[in-house]
């Protein structure tokens, strides 16, 4: 999508009107109409705001605003499903006319559909919790890319793009500090002057201007399978993204300047070394031997020298003595954390010096990685049989091996350790006075390995539960939008159903349940395409199903990103009436851009009403009704509270410079739900 001032304010649910002193009320209320079709409204500061704007800018915001909601809500093209007049027509038909239809579909290579034509439907008023937007002057729209470089977190694609927009186009307010390394590197690559400290740093740079990926993930391999049925290898189109491309002089200048600027210590590079002798291929350090000596010697030793990493070193004290291997790898605080739960099990008798430097450690290191160990430490007292972790920018879990059980006062003494550390970095921090937590926070766990979310209208955080906005809903009916100008491709929206005893999947083998209906398999049509699936909460609640998994998949086993695909969650009173797909119900969508042929996007607890947001790949076959068991495997540990929750991160502030108290008592600092439930920035501005 193009980004514009007015989408970026958009996206954080903003308008920035100029003061143009005209009282244009008729046209905002235009606006306004408009804008209520598809969910969002004008707060009263935004309205009056807008109706203060000439009209040239009213009809710029209004193209932009509502094309921009059009294409992100999955109405850029005409969608229609195989069966026009869902649900009705799909519970009228037989199972054999479902067959029959089903099969004359498949034979056409779906050019043959249903022909019943389309009936009027009734009208009827739906309950709509609109998204609100307010006004921001330009200090406001400004604190947008403040807010975002100053967080020490990984950001969403979508904010990345963000960033880099403000770069382009805007006067930059900057933080006192740019934390995370990642978001640095991209402005760094821009061109902006900021102060590059490592070699590691450059090499992120000289990635991210060959248009490659600045968080520095492992090359991938040559070949691989490029359709989930088969097992023949061709060549990866993501290889290419990971050479460098030819710099210009005056490019190559540059980067070996801010190399020269760093220590160019060769014991860090050696790590890359791979990566970093084709980009000095590239630079001809040579050629600039004088002007950069520090940076030629780097390249020299890499090419020339058996270099040996700082790792090594650590290596060989622990293999020389590990008193003296513990206290070499406490010199950089983050690996010591990151290795405790291997330092425990591999030297138990040296516990006392390990915890002896991990209080040094833990006040030297990132609150981020505080909170990684905190909850890596949860639940250790029990044998962890089924661990696993997101590596840098993966949407599938990798598998971890089973760990035995530590002893019980060992973890709560590292527990304590990392609360202290914490409680002295927040005690430093302004006071927060007495202080309400609302206890909703616990279901939200702290943000993480952000940078590979796909795009959504209301960004979550994994694992994350959010009340359905209309409580009284009937029905949930989840769809898929996709343009396949070729018809090559075959998106399937599957619903697995889960209870006590009984597993049911709803897809285009089984398009009907007592509580659930499928508006047909499209397959292989040329255009725009859709798939809906209607969930009847309170039925499937009386047949003992508490959760509901919904999942895209693409038949053909190529990746989702093949199309242009639109994923969304209406919430229905009225199923039978209005447009089968009607945007103002809509609560949350989400673009659908995965090299995986399988996404599970959504867990709904029909008990609770509250979606769990997973927006994870699954590496099984794309066949819902073939994959129970992986499912069931990838949302088993989102049916339990986090381990560390935003509830747990506020609490430890609030004993660090505050006072927990209930509503009933004279609060100054409320932390409710809706503050954090949409905002992993506002959650991750208390974690630095």
């Amino acid at each position: 999508m193009t980004l514009t001032k007015n989408v970026v304010a958009l996206q954080k649910n903003l308008v920035t009107p100029p003061n143009d002193v005209f009282d244009n009320r008729i046209t905002a209320m235009t606006i306004q109409a408009q804008l209520m079709t598809w969910g969002y409204m004008l707060d009263e500061t935004a309205f009056t705001a807008l109706s203060k704007a000439d009209t040239s800018w009213l009809h710029q915001f209004y193209e932009q605003s509502v094309a921009y909601l059009r294409n992100v809500l999955g109405g850029g093209h005409n969608f229609t499903p195989l069966y026009k007049n869902f649900p009705q027509e799909v519970m009228s038909l037989t199972d054999s006319a479902l067959f029959w239809n089903a099969l004359r579909h498949y034979w056409s290579q779906g050019t043959w559909e249903p022909t019943s034509p389309a009936l009027e439907r009734p009208v009827k008023f739906e309950q709509i919790k609109y998204t609100m937007l307010t006004y921001a002057d330009q200090d406001k729209f400004s604190n947008i890319f403040t807010t975002l470089v100053s967080l020490n977190t990984s950001l969403t694609p979508t904010d990345l793009e963000v960033v880099k927009w403000f770069a382009a186009n805007e006067t930059l307010v900057f933080p006192q500090a740019i934390p995370f390394k990642e978001n640095l590197c991209t402005l760094a690559a821009l061109g902006l002057d900021l102060p590059i400290k490592t070699p590691t740093d450059v090499l992120r740079i000289a990635v991210h201007m060959s248009g490659g990926d600045i968080s520095l993930p492992k090359v991938p391999p040559a070949k691989i399978r490029t359709n989930r049925w088969s097992s023949v290898k061709s060549e990866n189109p993501k290889r290419s993204l990971f050479k460098f491309r030819k710099f210009k002089r005056g490019e190559r200048r540059y980067l070996l300047g801010l190399l020269e600027k760093t220590h160019c210590n060769p014991a860090e590079m050696v790590l890359k070394d791979q990566r970093w002798i084709r980009l000095g291929e590239i630079l001809h350090p040579g050629e600039y031997q004088k002007k950069f000596p520090k940076t030629y010697a780097a390249f020299q030793a890499l090419r020339n020298e058996k270099v040996q990493s700082w790792y090594g070193k650590v290596d060989e004290a622990f293999v020389q003595d590990p008193a003296r291997g513990i206290a070499e790898l406490s010199q950089r605080p983050g690996e010591y954390l990151r290795r405790l739960d291997s330092l425990f099990r591999k030297y138990p008798k040296y516990s006392s010096p390990i915890l002896a430097f991990l209080a040094k450690a833990a006040l030297s290191s990132s609150n981020k990685v505080l909170f990684e160990l905190y909850e890596h430490f949860e639940n250790r007292y029990k044998p962890t049989s089924a661990r696993s972790i997101m590596i840098k920018g993966a949407r599938k879990k990798t598998q971890l091996p089973q760990l035995p059980a530590m002893d019980s006062k060992l973890i709560e003494t590292v527990h304590q350790v990392l609360f202290g550390a914490l409680k002295e970095k927040f005690s430093k921090l302004e006071p927060l006075g007495n202080v309400w937590i609302d206890e909703k926070l616990k279901n939200i766990p702290l943000p993480k390995n952000m940078r590979s979310k796909d795009f959504s209208t209301r960004p979550t955080i994994r694992g994350s539960r959010i009340p359905f906005d209309n409580p009284g809903a009937k029905v949930i009916r989840p769809f898929v939008h996709w343009m396949d100008n070729r018809g090559s491709e075959d998106l399937d929206l599957s619903v697995t159903f889960i209870g006590d005893i009984k597993r049911e999947v709803i897809s285009y083998r089984q398009l009907r349940s007592d509580y659930a209906l499928h508006s047909g398999d499209v397959r292989h049509r040329r255009g725009a395409c859709a798939e809906y699936i209607d969930i009847d909460i309170n039925k499937a609640l009386e047949y003992g199903m508490q959760y509901a998994v919904i999942d895209v998949r693409n038949f053909e086993g190529h990746g989702l990103e093949k199309v242009e695909c639109m994923f969304g969650l209406m919430e229905r009173q009225y199923p039978e009436s209005n447009n089968t797909w009607l945007p103002s119900t809509i609560s949350s969508a989400h673009g659908l851009k995965s090299e995986s042929s399988s996404t599970i996007i959504a867990m709904l607890d029909l008990v609770k009403r509250e979606y769990v947001m997973i927006d994870l790949d699954s590496a099984s076959i794309p066949v819902a009704s073939a994959s129970v068991a992986d499912t069931l495997r990838i949302i088993e540990e989102y049916t339990k509270p986090p381990k560390v929750s935003v509830y747990d991160l506020l609490l430890m502030h609030t004993e660090a410079r505050g006072r927990l108290v209930t509503l009933d008592s004279n609060v100054d600092q409320y932390f409710r739900n809706e503050q954090f439930m949409h905002s992993y920035e506002e959650i991750a501005r208390y974690m630095i």
